[in-house]
């Protein structure tokens, strides 16, 4: 009788869920797997001592700076979306990271921007890369889909500083779409790196804007229209060539904002909709999934309910079964 390994209830068993998969599904495509992701990663970082970023509208950078600490204050409180830093949401099984980046003229560097300035976005990879070190089965999506104040000149800075941060670990965009997590091990890549500038048209080692597309295109309003969207999209959406992100969230309108500033995005939506978005998944197994992302991923297991979206695709093979809401994987057929 085979022993077991188990991912029992202690988040931080999650930090290895890529290489304790059934190995029925490490040599499907990596676009078929359900990825956890969070939404504006880096904003962990931001702080409201922080100057206001240019990903501001040009009303929120009069108020905030208006009013200025105190403005900054609640563009932090409206802006940020998660908690956990970079380091926490890997070992609690985040896989996707998206980041919008500006250059500093004034320091010369590229900071991670969300309503204030963030770190910079090299310490932001630092941590991951030191996070891959040690779990050499993981892979990361790193999508970096906004720019502010950079020319041509500066993407490539910031390029070469990608490059040299992943080195060998980056994985080419002629892998192919069909690229797997047993591809990816057995030449040592763990980096996808999305670059939405067409300037990577020049490097072997990104990815292209067009390799992901988002659904809903447009934040929604409310929950429950985006609940009827995931639902329809789960349901219909035919099979794509490149990864596909499930935006679970949901954003007010300025107004909406403006009339609840004493308030917080998290407060007044983030606790609301991560736990809607996590009871969606728990419901059913989900057709069609591939990354989704939330804010303050760390509420109410959204992580792990996702990464058991993958145990029902390989419920048909021995080699997995779901008991007592763990996931178990033959200890003979588990290499970390």
């Amino acid at each position: 009788m085979a022993s077991y390994r188990r991912l029992g209830s202690d988040t931080s068993d999650l930090a290895d869920w890529m290489g304790l998969l059934p190995v029925c599904l490490t040599s499907i495509p990596l676009r078929c797997l359900a990825i956890p992701g969070s939404h504006a990663s880096f904003s962990c970082t931001v702080s409201h001592f922080n100057d206001i970023s240019p990903d501001n509208s040009l009303l929120v950078k009069v108020l905030g700076n208006i009013s200025c600490c105190v403005g900054r204050e609640r563009i932090y409180q409206w802006s940020r979306t998660q908690d956990l830093s970079v380091t926490q949401q890997l070992t609690s099984g985040v896989r996707y990271f998206e980041a919008q980046v500006a250059a500093r003229s004034r320091t010369g560097d590229f900071r991670v921007v969300c309503g204030l300035y963030g770190d910079e976005l090299r310490s932001c990879m630092t941590e991951i890369k030191s996070f891959l070190d040690t779990h050499e089965k993981e892979v990361i999506i790193l999508d970096i889909n906004n720019f502010y104040n950079m020319d041509d000149i500066l993407h490539m800075k910031l390029l070469s500083i990608i490059t040299h941060c992943f080195d060998d670990k980056l994985c080419p965009f002629n892998t192919g779409s069909d690229v797997s997590l047993n591809s990816l091990w057995n030449q040592g890549y763990q980096v996808i790196v999305i670059y939405h500038h067409e300037i990577i048209n020049e490097y072997d080692n990104f990815w292209p804007g067009t390799s992901i597309n988002y659904y809903p295109p447009v934040a929604p309003v409310t929950s429950a229209e985006l609940i009827l969207q995931l639902e329809k999209h789960s349901e219909n959406a035919p099979e794509t060539k490149y990864f596909k992100c499930l935006r679970g969230i949901v954003s007010y309108s300025k107004r909406k904002c403006l009339s609840r500033l004493s308030s917080s995005r998290k407060h007044e939506i983030s606790t609301k909709v991560t736990p809607e978005i996590t009871t969606w998944l728990q419901e059913k197994h989900r057709e069609n999934l591939n990354i989704v992302i939330v804010d303050y991923m760390h509420l109410s297991n959204f992580v792990r309910h996702l990464v058991y979206q993958n145990v029902s695709r390989g419920s048909n093979s021995t080699s997995v079964s779901l008991t007592n809401g763990e996931m178990s994987v033959p200890q003979e057929q588990v290499t970390i």
